[in-house]
Parts: structure tokens; C-alpha cells; sequence
């Protein structure tokens, strides 16, 4: 940048880049007459530009303009986005405390500002709104540049008497008053300039552009006023000239140390090695301006504490704001999800109603039209021995029976539409509930999450209360320990605060006032010492309360990111007790098992027709279910792990509770054997897979079928809910598995690729992966999106008759007639791992959700625990 840097602020309307006025000269207008700003400056430089200046565009970033001028200063002009947020295209406009967040960023890696310029608009004076953060970014800024506000577009004022054509200084200064009072509003930018802002550059500097008379200024002339100061008329030539002389002074400043360096260095002193460091000099310092220095420094700090709990506090509120409005918004969806609902459930009770009074009008046709075909076949029957003479009655038989056909067709047609809306209707009822179910769990997330927004605003709105009695106790001692070092004893040291508050009781002595040259010295001095100690003691007391402030964000932070690992990776992870001994108990084949969802239990189903309930750390047994009257073939925990399901070859479901220990639910429907169950993520349906080659989604609150699910041409041995519940994974004895739409029941893909029966199928977390296993011993990795096969996982020497996707770590365990499991690496297809240990076939394997442990089930009566093992890179792959 150049020796100077000027940022140019305001409305786009206001002039920033053209300023307006009717010049002497015309090379520098633009298309509107218009004097743009800094190529004025530019041309007065005697820097001429190629092209005709264009119309004016608004600036939409930070723009910099590099400038010298006729006395060889560089100008570096720092053009900003207008602060009306004007952006082309309809884009979002962009706030004031935006763009000033722009210029920091820029300004930050550009150094700093020695004069801000902010335009107004003299045709219409529209208040800015500058809010409190918008302030202190301002603050934070220009600490100490020099603030001037510039009027423009004079020359298009329009009032009474037309433009303002005056040259009197008087009657313009009064127009320009009369604009600053209607621009100084409550909040705006204009009244923090002339109010708001403690400006350490001087008073604010007032400029009027637009006309060609002496009470109106030039670009160039505004540029020179700024740098010869306020007040000044020192010409450009003498500002030089001063400059020059003290550029000499310098200069000869600098031979004069040179000199004594050189002498220095030719004396008792050996020289350094010649690669050695220069010698840097620092200048001495009293103690007093060392105080004095960090009195400054350490202000600074308590200021910009002060300003990022402000900061915090206000992003806290922005945040919560948001929150609140998005629980607004979810709320709202609720309510019409809701009002869907109520409609689809009427136009089902319509279409049901109707539906009913068709169905007995069909059946009273129908018996009608039994009646007369019988009574028009025993006429016809009786016509051949009485010829003729029942005629007329036959007809009119025949007449009604075929009326009532026809009757009876229209009905059935209307039937089978009145069918076809119910069913349309029930799908309306699916989707909306399923609507209504999305947007509670929405709002119950973002209301969540609101609680947690104002319980951390209130924190931070607590710590910054907290911290305003120490900002001021500490703001009024800095002054008094900055205003007493600045003083002497003769003048107002003896009134000063911090003096008299240190004297430990004692009291200042009418000698010593009497006497004030005379103590000077020595009370001056003590003095320093009572500065130096309460600036110690207070600088202590304020980095105590950053201490504070920095541990309750640390709890903050590290109460957030256990929500999220616990989101992630599941529940915090312990240290866990060697896998206990085989789970012993069962006295037929182990079909099923798998943990609970917090990994503390196990439930397995056998042939013996019982449920076993096991503690997964012990591997104690805690309950025995009993209610089955055949094999139980599957098992799953809800989500909450109270209650368990449970398949079996009675073709019914269990839904049990786990506490009590008993059945809290009968599902039937299926026609043979249940084969498979699970439950959704959130636990609100059940799902299940059987013999008769269908699969059922069930309301877990009720045990009402919600879906029948048709397409297997084959037994359905396995299903299971995706990870978000939208899809449903089948695998079957037709070779195939299938992807269902768990809201409408259809059948999205068909993946073909088996040369045998489907046994197990599992979801990846994502529910982007499907994993089979078959009777032709592979394990198959499917990408559901596509359907196409990913990897083909060989190494059983048998049929693979279950699998399992972990959560965590993107693992594949399976289990095979072959009595091992196999730990696989999805994304290479190589087994990471062969565990053995069963005496007969594996019916089941899962993974715990923190995906450290495995669990398996046997045809040789127990379940099994085992440790996950170690990912092998493939680095170590290739070693082995």
C-alpha cells in the first residue's frame, strides 16, 4: 500500500466512487456529468487514463486504487461495497457490519488506515442504520484514523427555489447543518459520527462537493485539506519541505551513530563473527514509561475482552433467533402435515363408507340375480309342457335379470374404483402420517436444540454481566494510575485514587505538602510502586476471570463434542471386561442373537421355542421368554431396548417387554413360517419376512399391519429396515434380494446375481450398501443406488447363512455352514479375519453398534462373543 490509506465508505447512492458536481473542466465526467472521484485525483496527478471513463457501476467488493500525487505522496484508496447492500442479480443484500467484516479481513493483511471518508447524499439524506456491532467493528477499524464526512450530488437538490446556485460560505453552511440534523437520527450512522464515536483523530471533518464555487470543494482539494491537518492552511510546498528537512535530520542522526558504531567497534570490544546477527539497539526506558506502556497494552486487552464477550453474547442471539425461527417453521409444517392427515383420513372414511354400501348393493344383486336366473330357468323348464301361456312373464323376467346384470356390472365397476381410491387414499394417510411423524421429530430436534441456544446465550449473557463490575472497577483505576503518572506531586498526584488508596492507613503530612519540590522525588517514586503493585494485582484479578470465562467454553465445547462423538460413534466407550464364555442354556439350535442397541444385552431365539435374554458382559442368563409353540428363527431389540421381538415357525410375531418379561403383543397374518424380524431405527414399526414369500411392516404401538409386501417368488428367509428406515432389504430363496419403498411398498430394484438362495442380508449405516450371503457360499456387496455389484467376498466353503454390516469402521462379518466367521474389509474384498470356535453350522452373527464386539449364533446350542478384531492395513495385508 502507499504512504497513506484512505477508505471510502457510504451509500452507492451517495457518491463514493463519482462525486457529483458540474466541474470547470469536462475529460473526467462520466455518462451522467458527473466528476468521478478518484480519477479527478488522478488527473490532477497529471496521470492520464486510456479509455473515457464509463457509466458508474456500484462497488461490490473491496477495491483498491493506487494514487501518487503532485507532491510524490502515494495514496492508496480503498473503495467498499455501498452500506444500502446493494447486490446485482436479486442477490441477498449484504449488511453494514458485512461489508465492515470485509474490509477487516482485507485491511488485516494490508495494513493500516489514516483516513476514512464517508459520503452522504445531499439530495436525500436517508439514515444509515448503524447498529452496536457495526460500532465497534467501526472501532476496531480506524482506532485512531482521522474520520471526514463528505456531501455530495449538491448540484441536484431540488427544493423551492431550484438547485442551491449561492457562492456565500454562510448560506451553504446552513443548508449543509440544516441536512446533518435531518440525517442524525437515533441509531444512525451519521449520529455515531457526530456522537457515538470517541474520535482519536480530531474532531470530524465536514467537506461539500457537488457545485463549482469556493464554498465547495474538489476531489484534490479534499484529498490536500486532510493531509496539511484541520485548521491548517500549510501548502503543499511547505509540507514538503518539512518533510525534507526532517528526512535530513534523519539522515544525519543516523551518520552520527554510525560513527560512534564504528568507534565502538574498533575499540576493547572484539567484533561478532561476520555472519553474526546485527546488534539490534533498544532504547532505555524510565520506569514510569514503562508503566505507562503497559497500562496501554493491558487496556487493550480488557477492551477486546470486553468486545468478544459482546461479540459472543450477540452471535449467541443470532443463533438462538435462528433456532427459534427454524422450530417456527417446523412447527407450521406440523400443523399443515396435520391438516393433510385430517383430509386423507376423511377422504378414507368416505371412500370406506362407500365402499361398504357398494359391497351390499353388489351382494344384493348378485343374490337377485340368482333368484330370477332360477326362477327364468324353472319357467323355461315348465314353457315346454305349457307352451305359450307363460310368455308375458318370461319376458318380464328376463327384462329384470338383465337389468340387474347390467346393474350389477355398473356396481362392480364403481367397486372397483371406489377400491382403487381407498387404496389411493390409504397411501395419502401413510404419507402424511409419515409427514406428520418427520416434521414432530423436527421440531422436537430444533426446539432441542433451542433450549440448548438459550441455555448457552444466558451462560454468556451471565459471564458478560459478570464481567462488567471488574471492566469498570479496572477502566477506573487504568485512568487514574495513567492520570497520575502523567502528573506531578505538585500538581493533583495527592487527590489521585490509586494513592490514596495504598497508603495503608496512613496520611499525607502538611510538610510534605508544604514541602511539595522538596518530596516530589521520593512520593513520585512510591507512587510508581503503588502503580506498578495495583496494576499487578488487577492485571491478575482480570486474567482470573479470563480463566473462568476460557473453562466454562471449554465445558461448553467439550459437552458439544461428546453429543456429537455419542451421535457418531454411539455411546462413550469403555473398557471392556474378555468377552465372556460361550452362552450355554439352549437345548435346540441357536437361530438368532444379537445385542441390545447400548451393547449391554443379548437376546437369542432357538428351536427349543424360547427367547433368552443375557447379560453381554457376564453372559448370565436374566429372563427366558416363553409363548412360542415352534422353532423361534429370529430376534431383534427396539431402539429404547424395553421390548423385543421375535419370529417363529408358528407363523406369528411376539413383541415382548423386557423388564416384565411377558408378551405384550400377538402379531398375526402371515400364512407360514416368520423367518426374519427387525425393528426401525425409531422403533415405531416392525418388520417381517416369512415362508409364504411376503413381507409385513407392522405399527409397533398397535400390531396393525400397515403394508403387505408382494414380489418374492420364493421363501423370504431375511429383511431388515435401512439405517433411516425409507428402504427395506429382503433376501430370498428365488436367488434374489430386493429393495423396497417402506412408504409405498413397492419394490424399488431387483438385485439378480446369486446362483443360489438368498439366506441374510444386511444394511450399511448409510443405507447406501446392502451385504447377502447364499447357498453358493459368496457374500455379495451391492451399491443400492445403482444395483450393481461391488464386491464379491469368497472364502466359505459352505452356504453363508448370515451377515452383518458394522456401524462403525465399514466392516462385514459372516457365518457359514462351514462353522467360521470371517471378518471382511468391505472396500478390498479381503478377509481380515477367520474366527473359529463352533462345533456345528453358523445360523446368525451382528455387530454391537460401537462395532467392538461380534456375536454369533450355532446350530451347536450356544451364542458366541468375540472381541472385533484389529483392522489390517494393506500394508500388512501384503506382509501376511
Amino acid at each position: 500500500m502507499g504512504e497513506h490509506t484512505i477508505v471510502v465508505l457510504g451509500k452507492s447512492d451517495a457518491g463514493k466512487t463519482a462525486v457529483s458536481y458540474r466541474p470547470w473542466f469536462t475529460e473526467d465526467v462520466d455518462s451522467h456529468g458527473e466528476l468521478q472521484f478518484i480519477k479527478a485525483i488522478q488527473n490532477a496527478a497529471g496521470i492520464r487514463l486510456d479509455a473515457p471513463a464509463a457509466e458508474e457501476e456500484p462497488t461490490l467488493s473491496i477495491v483498491e486504487y493506487e494514487v501518487t500525487l503532485s507532491d510524490g505522496q502515494s495514496v492508496t484508496f480503498v473503495d467498499t461495497p455501498g452500506f444500502d447492500g446493494f447486490q446485482p442479480g436479486g442477490e441477498p443484500a449484504k449488511e453494514t457490519e458485512e461489508i465492515l467484516q470485509m474490509l477487516e479481513e482485507h485491511l488485516g493483511a494490508n495494513g493500516a488506515v489514516s483516513h476514512v471518508l464517508v459520503f452522504f447524499n445531499a439530495n436525500g439524506m436517508d439514515p444509515t442504520d448503524f447498529k452496536p456491532r457495526a460500532q465497534r467493528a467501526f472501532d476496531r477499524l480506524f482506532p485512531n484514523a482521522q474520520i471526514a464526512s463528505i456531501t455530495t450530488r449538491w448540484d441536484q437538490i431540488e427544493d423551492d427555489d431550484g438547485p442551491p446556485s449561492s457562492s456565500k460560505a454562510e448560506e451553504a453552511q446552513s443548508k449543509e447543518e440544516s441536512l446533518y440534523a435531518s440525517g442524525r437520527t437515533g441509531g444512525s450512522l451519521l449520529e455515531y459520527l457526530l456522537d457515538g464515536r470517541q474520535n482519536q483523530g480530531g474532531d470530524l471533518l465536514r467537506f461539500r462537493s457537488g457545485l463549482s464555487n469556493e464554498s465547495y470543494s474538489l476531489p484534490q482539494d479534499i484529498v490536500h485539506k486532510l493531509f496539511a491537518g484541520p485548521g491548517s492552511d500549510t501548502t503543499l510546498e511547505k509540507r514538503l519541505s518539512a518533510v525534507t528537512k526532517e528526512r535530513d535530520d534523519l539522515a544525519a542522526k543516523y551518520a552520527l551513530l554510525l560513527e560512534e558504531k564504528q568507534a565502538w567497534t574498533a575499540g576493547d570490544c572484539a567484533p561478532g563473527p561476520p555472519d553474526s546477527e546485527p546488534v539490534r539497539t533498544l532504547t532505555s526506558r524510565t520506569r514510569r514509561q514503562r508503566l505507562l506502556a503497559t497500562i496501554k497494552k493491558f487496556s487493550g486487552q480488557v477492551l477486546e475482552m470486553v468486545d468478544e464477550l459482546d461479540r459472543d453474547a450477540d452471535d449467541a442471539e443470532d443463533e438462538r433467533t435462528a433456532c427459534r425461527a427454524e422450530v417456527e417453521v417446523a412447527s407450521a409444517a406440523v400443523k399443515v402435515a396435520e391438516g393433510k392427515l385430517e383430509e386423507a383420513k376423511e377422504d378414507v372414511k368416505e371412500a370406506e363408507e362407500e365402499r361398504t354400501r357398494l359391497k351390499q348393493k353388489q351382494d344384493w344383486l348378485t343374490e337377485q340375480e340368482r333368484g330370477l336366473t332360477t326362477k327364468l330357468n324353472e319357467l323355461e323348464t315348465s314353457a315346454g309342457r305349457r307352451s305359450g301361456r307363460v310368455l308375458p312373464v318370461k319376458q318380464q323376467i328376463a327384462l329384470e335379470l338383465k337389468q340387474t346384470q347390467t346393474s350389477l356390472k355398473d356396481t362392480e365397476s364403481f367397486l372397483s374404483a371406489v377400491e382403487d381410491y381407498y387404496i389411493t387414499g390409504r397411501q395419502a394417510v401413510e404419507q402424511a402420517t409419515a409427514e406428520v411423524e418427520k416434521w414432530k421429530r423436527v421440531e422436537q430436534e430444533k426446539d432441542k436444540e433451542l433450549n440448548e441456544r438459550l441455555s448457552e446465550s444466558e451462560q454468556l449473557l451471565k459471564e458478560r454481566e459478570s464481567f462488567r463490575p471488574l471492566q469498570r472497577s479496572l477502566s477506573t483505576n487504568l485512568d487514574a494510575m495513567r492520570d497520575g503518572l502523567k502528573d506531578r506531586w505538585e500538581g493533583k498526584l495527592g487527590s489521585n485514587i490509586v494513592f490514596l488508596e495504598h497508603l495503608d492507613g496512613h496520611a499525607v503530612g502538611p510538610e510534605m505538602v508544604a514541602r511539595g519540590e522538596d518530596w516530589a522525588p521520593t512520593i513520585e517514586s512510591f507512587y510508581e510502586s503503588q502503580v506498578e503493585l495495583t496494576l499487578l494485582q488487577d492485571m491478575a484479578k482480570f486474567h482470573s476471570a479470563v480463566l473462568r470465562w476460557l473453562k466454562s467454553q471449554e465445558d461448553t465445547v467439550q459437552r458439544e463434542w461428546e453429543k456429537g462423538v455419542e451421535d457418531i460413534f454411539g455411546p462413550p466407550l469403555i473398557n471392556l471386561p474378555p468377552p465372556p464364555p460361550p452362552l450355554t442354556g439352549h437345548t435346540g439350535d441357536v437361530n438368532s442373537a444379537v445385542f441390545s442397541w447400548d451393547g449391554t444385552k443379548i437376546v437369542s431365539g432357538s428351536d427349543d421355542q424360547t427367547v433368552r435374554v443375557w447379560d453381554a458382559l457376564t453372559g448370565e442368563v436374566q429372563t427366558v421368554l416363553e409363548g412360542h409353540s415352534a422353532h423361534v428363527t429370529s430376534v431383534a431389540f427396539s431402539p429404547d431396548g424395553k421390548d423385543i421381538v421375535s419370529g417363529s415357525f408358528d407363523k406369528t410375531v411376539r413383541v415382548w417387554d423386557v423388564l416384565e418379561g411377558k408378551v405384550k403383543r400377538v402379531l398375526e397374518g402371515h400364512s407360514d413360517a416368520v423367518r426374519s424380524v427387525d425393528f426401525s431405527a425409531d422403533g415405531s414399526r416392525i418388520l417381517s419376512g416369512s415362508t409364504d414369500k411376503t413381507l409385513r411392516i407392522w405399527e409397533a404401538s398397535t400390531g396393525k399391519v400397515q403394508r403387505v409386501l408382494e414380489g418374492h417368488t420364493g421363501y423370504v428367509y431375511s429383511a431388515v429396515f435401512s439405517g433411516d428406515g425409507s428402504r427395506i432389504f429382503s433376501g430370498s430363496h428365488d436367488h434374489s434380494v430386493r429393495v423396497w419403498d417402506t412408504l409405498t411398498g413397492e419394490a424399488r430394484t431387483v438385485l439378480n446375481g446369486h446362483t443360489s438362495h438368498v439366506i441374510s442380508v444386511a444394511s450399511s449405516r448409510d443405507g447406501l450398501q446392502v451385504v447377502s450371503g447364499a447357498c453358493d457360499n459368496t457374500v455379495k456387496v451391492w451399491d443400492v443406488l445403482t444395483g450393481e455389484v461391488l464386491r464379491v467376498l469368497e472364502g466359505h466353503s459352505s452356504y453363508v447363512y448370515a451377515v452383518s454390516f458394522s456401524r462403525v469402521g465399514s466392516r462385514i462379518c459372516s457365518g457359514s455352514l462351514d462353522k467360521t466367521l470371517r471378518v471382511w474389509d468391505p472396500s478390498t474384498g479381503r478377509v481380515q479375519s477367520v474366527l473359529t470356535g463352533h462345533s456345528d453350522a453358523i445360523r446368525g452373527v451382528a455387530f454391537s453398534r460401537d462395532g467392538r464386539r461380534i456375536l454369533s449364533a450355532s446350530y451347536d446350542k450356544t451364542a458366541r462373543v468375540w472381541d472385533t478384531p484389529p483392522l489390517i492395513t494393506s500394508t500388512q495385508n501384503t506382509l501376511n
